[in-house]
């Protein structure tokens, strides 16, 4: 596979994929909201047992570290891409 074949596959699959992005975050933000929904409903419904309770909140927890996680990676990610193709340009052999 030569260069330019290279790079038009390359431009091929960036449309597709700047083309798909916004559904595909639409629709991991619904999921992630009506898992946290349910996550909340779980622990509300927990009542007196204290094991229930105990397993929700923990869960519930669980869903907060991850969706952070997550938004930290996806603000810091692009910024790490962009330093490091700046890098790269400004110190080619």
């Amino acid at each position: 596979m030569n260069d330019q074949t290279f790079n038009q596959f390359g431009d091929v699959l960036a449309g597709l994929f700047d083309s798909m992005f916004p559904a595909l975050i639409t629709i991991a933000v619904s999921l992630c909201a009506i898992w946290g929904a349910y996550l909340g409903f779980k622990w509300w419904r927990s009542g007196g047992d204290e094991n229930k309770r105990k397993e929700a909140k923990s869960a519930l927890a669980s869903f907060v570290i991850g969706v952070v996680v997550i938004f930290v990676v996806a603000v810091a990610a692009p910024i790490l891409i962009s330093a490091l193709s700046e890098w790269m340009t400004n110190n080619a052999v």
